[in-house]
């Protein structure tokens, strides 16, 4: 995959702040890294620009309800934007389903320090530079806790840092990059005309990966509160159930 230099250059190349054969000044590729990575950063706050979820795991130590996320946390691991599911493993290797549940629901549960073998619920507060994950009950055996968690993209570090991502993003990165070289100070050799294709182009790029991106959400419910064997018309034989 590209560099971050390559890319820089071909955002720069997009909008004629360089011709087809020349390349960026140490000073103009330092500035442009900058603002690439604030662009990513930015992009954090945004649903489905992100392409993968990953899996976090790990030992639960008993009597501990609170663990730290991110890079020297307990959790020693990418800090998460968003953990969409939660779960415990057993010794036997059986999952047990945490619901996750959002700030006003966890101030909600009045004693936080009840105890149990296995966790039932998880609210994840998304503090920097650490998240933190807290379980309820108290877990009093190192069973194994796992999550499955939405992780944006990384920052480029250098300017050799390769894109390590589907093909669709090194689009989105050189024109929207390209934008945001203007933004800064960059000067840009497009005509009028030629700017607003640019603009159209980098949000086509961008809409394309957040329609890659998008999962496919299963409705659910609970059959004991919703269906009755008397009452659930069948579309497919058009008929009532019989009782």
């Amino acid at each position: 995959m590209a560099t971050a230099q390559q890319l820089l250059t071909r955002a720069a190349k997009a909008i004629r702040y360089l011709g087809r054969t020349e390349t960026l000044t140490a000073q103009d590729a330092n500035d442009g890294l900058d603002t690439m990575n604030a662009l990513l950063g930015s992009w954090d706050g945004e649903n489905y620009m992100s392409f993968a979820q990953e899996t976090i795991t790990h030992t639960l130590t008993a009597n501990t309800s609170s663990y730290t996320i991110g890079s020297g946390g307990n959790i020693n691991t990418t800090r998460p934007d968003y953990i969409t599911q939660a779960w415990i493993r057993d010794s036997n290797a059986l999952d047990y389903q945490m619901r996750i549940v959002p700030q006003d629901r966890w101030n909600s549960i009045g004693m936080k320090s009840i105890t149990s073998q296995i966790p039932t619920t998880m609210f994840y507060d998304p503090q920097y530079p650490l998240g933190i994950i807290n379980l309820f009950p108290s877990p009093i055996t190192a069973y194994e806790f796992r999550a499955t968690a939405i992780i944006q993209q990384k920052q480029f570090s250098t300017l050799t840092h390769s894109l390590s991502a589907p093909a669709p993003y090194e689009r989105a990165f050189v024109l929207n990059t390209a934008i945001e070289l203007v933004m800064v100070g960059f000067h840009c050799g497009l005509d009028e005309k030629e700017y607003a294709t640019l603009i159209n182009q980098a949000a086509e790029a961008k809409a394309n990966l957040k329609r890659n991106n998008i999962k496919e959400v299963i409705s659910n419910y609970d059959d004991a509160i919703v269906s009755r064997s008397n009452a659930t018309y069948n579309v497919y034989s058009d008929e009532w159930p019989r009782t």
